[in-house]
């Protein structure tokens, strides 16, 4: 059997599939707003060592106050074929959402369009500070409205220049504004404001405002608040950080709904206008970088655009197990580490994980599909093992308790020895995929021929410069840099999709959830995975967290926390780092390895600590299912996105008719898209929660039409 040099084979671990740098999630300033008085400390960023910290900036401030009102004047929108007046020159309206925003440096714009970017919906952007709000903006000369949501910022439009604030949006806009949502029948969403009434009143008056850290403000949906977030638990409390926020109450007599409270106090509303438009308003800040607004602005879009948009957005856990059958170096609770004979599967952790894995999807139903994802080394694989399992056997029994237990979970081609393959022949490389596809199914695993899983990533363009230096961190030669041995081997076995690490850039795609197609191979696409900091040769919580603190505690060799962490805190906190990878919507991996399923005591492994602590934050703010896919269907969705974000590119183009009641797709360019709104009936369509989406198949220039289910 050949196996990599432990030191190599522990510094590359380290370095692109065991680690992630820890991610720490705060707020951004808003224009022209007040900054707090002291600037969070910056978290450490470890090019390498996983996915890098999102950037930390101050969040926003309050919003100027105005007095007054924007007097509305019911104005007429002149396009093309005359005033659209008290209504629509035609009951038609483009799946496009328009962002106001005051100018290129407002906070709402990366925290809405991080959200639309990620579902693919499409939308525009008007910078009211520069641009110029007219009936061109918003209608077609052939009268179809552009728009069928629109999303403000923040509800006042002010932005600073020199010291002074000013209007974004003139009193003449506004109403062109208004106009245009009242006569299509659009709605409005504003991602923060506060009491008062301009530029018109949203019903709120003064209860107080705050500034709020890193210690939650807990938020509760009411009734009418889990109606337009019913993809939350209703019940869920809602952890508003690094916010300004503004407490209010509901005006006695005004037509408006609390959605959210904090205690006695409104912090979101929905309002109808005197002249019937139906507008929602936040009274906090929100960032993209922030687990709030991972819950609520795909509630807010989904709101204004009545459901009807293109793209979709789903909820995904996938858990990957790296080296199966091989042996692990093993980290012990006093800092030093074992690399012969190290740590090896026996056929009881096997069943452990079998019975753990069964009584997670039994504590949650949410999760009723969790299985995990196992990538093998066939090199160790007992050939003529039987097929029995072995609930006490030690590692001699895992072959026949795998296969025992093969069809309880899925199966990877992780290569044959597990070597670095960034330097291969064709040869070697051919073998190492062809010999584990060989010896696992000669066992009855059966992994997809499509799908591989090279060791530490390699031969994927990352690589240290010096051959001889077995601890440095690898560099990031990029994709153009890979193996071409290695990926004519590939192409030749059927390989299609081959896994990538989040850690590193050039493995990201270009596309939420798509793939990142081979610039060398465009056969093979490149799906990423999350790496974690639960390292891959720590078998209990003590080893974990001994190591956990040698690099983020407060002597470790990255000081991030200002005292050791607890296995409980450590778990805690990176339970919530995959719960904002889950939260948004991520279908990638999370990868583990053989060392996390110990059975470390009374069946407890340091995976499903995780995989338990990841599940129970998603249950307590989630109501939909928590989706669980193989690679293969991974990878398609990866190309399904890929196609997607190509149509929106090449001009296609949605249009919802109000009167027939259906919307029509239509392309320049043949391709394919996802389109939500449909009903039930839809021929193809799925539901997820209460969201119904169809696979759009575009021929150029010719309209695919369905019927729309717009929400209430």
């Amino acid at each position: 059997m050949v196996h990599t040099g432990p030191a190599r084979l522990r510094a590359t671990r380290l370095a692109l599939a065991g680690l992630t740098a820890l991610t720490v999630v705060l707020g951004t300033q808003a224009p022209g707003l007040a900054r707090p008085a002291a600037e969070p400390v910056q978290p450490p960023t470890v090019p390498g060592l996983g996915q890098v910290a999102y950037p930390q900036q101050a969040r926003p401030g309050p919003l100027p106050r105005k007095a007054g009102t924007v007097q509305a004047t019911g104005s007429k929108l002149t396009v093309g074929q005359g005033d659209v007046g008290t209504q629509a020159l035609n009951d038609k309206v483009a799946l496009r959402t328009l962002i106001v925003a005051t100018n290129t440096s407002d906070f709402g714009v990366p925290t809405l369009t991080t959200t639309l970017d990620r579902v693919g919906a499409q939308y525009d952007i008007v910078y009211t500070a520069t641009d110029t709000i007219t009936a061109g903006t918003l209608v077609r000369s052939d009268g179809v409205g552009k728009y069928n949501a629109v999303m403000l910022t923040n509800s006042m439009q002010m932005y600073e220049h020199n010291g002074n604030y000013l209007s974004g949006l003139t009193s003449t806009e506004w109403n062109t504004l208004w106009a245009y949502e009242r006569n299509f029948q659009v709605r409005q969403a504003a991602l923060y404001t506060s009491y008062g009434t301009w530029p018109e009143d949203y019903c709120l008056t003064s209860n107080g405002e705050t500034a709020i850290g890193e210690t939650p403000l807990n938020v509760s949906l009411t009734t009418a608040g889990a109606g337009v977030f019913d993809y939350l638990n209703s019940s869920a409390q809602i952890p508003v950080t690094q916010s300004y926020v503004y407490r209010t109450s509901i005006r006695s007599g005004c037509a408006a709904d609390a959605l959210m409270t904090n205690g006695s106090d409104v912090l979101a509303v929905r309002t109808t206008s005197t002249d019937g438009r139906e507008r929602i308003a936040l009274t906090f800040t929100s960032n993209q970088y922030l687990l709030h607004s991972d819950l609520l602005v795909y509630g807010l879009f989904r709101w204004t655009s009545k459901g009807l948009h293109l793209g979709e957005r789903k909820h995904h856990l996938n858990v990957d197990i790296d080296d199966w059958f091989n042996t692990s170096d093993h980290y012990k609770e006093d800092g030093t580490v074992e690399y012969s004979p190290g740590f090896q599967v026996s056929g009881h952790d096997l069943v452990n994980l079998d019975a753990k894995q069964s009584a997670l999807r039994t504590a949650y139903p949410q999760a009723a599909g969790l299985t995990y994802n196992i990538a093998y080394n066939g090199s160790d694989i007992d050939p003529f093992a039987g097929d029995q399992c072995s609930p006490n056997g030690d590692a001699t029994t895992l072959t026949a308790t795998t296969k025992c237990l093969k069809n309880n979970f899925r199966w990877i081609n992780h290569t044959f020895n597990h070597p670095e393959l960034n330097s291969t022949n064709y040869a070697t490389s051919y073998a190492e995929i062809d010999d584990n596809r060989t010896a696992g199914n000669a066992i009855g695993l059966n992994a997809p021929a499509s799908v591989l899983k090279t060791p530490e990533y390699s031969g994927l363009g990352v690589y240290n410069d010096d051959p001889d230096d077995d601890t440095g961190t690898p560099t990031d030669h990029g994709l153009e840099a890979s193996n071409t041995a290695l990926l004519d081997a590939a192409e030749d076995l059927g390989v299609t999709t081959m896994a990538g690490n989040m850690s590193f850039n050039s493995h990201k795609p270009a596309h939420f959830n798509a793939g990142r197609i081979h610039p060398l191979n465009p056969t093979i696409q490149v799906m990423p995975c999350w790496p974690t900091n639960i390292a891959y040769h720590t078998t209990t919580p003590a080893e974990q967290t001994v190591f956990y603190n040698s690099f983020y505690g407060p002597n470790g060799l990255f000081p991030y926390w200002p005292s050791n962490r607890t296995y409980p805190q450590l778990l805690d906190y990176e339970a919530g780092v995959a719960l904002q990878h889950v939260a948004s919507g991520s279908i990638y991996p999370h990868t583990f390895h053989i060392a996390n399923v110990r059975d470390y005591g009374s069946g407890n492994t340091l995976l499903t600590d995780w995989t338990g602590a990841v599940l129970a934050k998603y249950t307590s703010y989630f109501s939909v299912p928590l989706l669980n896919q193989s690679w293969t269907q991974i990878a398609a969705y990866g190309l399904a996105r890929n196609a997607h974000f190509a149509a929106l590119s090449a001009g296609a183009d949605a249009v919802y008719d109000r009167t027939t009641g259906t919307i029509s797709v239509i392309s320049p360019a043949a391709g394919s898209l996802r389109l939500a709104g449909v009903t039930t009936a839809t021929s193809g369509a799925t539901t997820y929660g209460t969201d119904v989406t169809v696979p759009v198949t575009l021929t150029a220039n010719t309209a695919v039409t369905f019927n729309a289910a717009p929400r209430p």
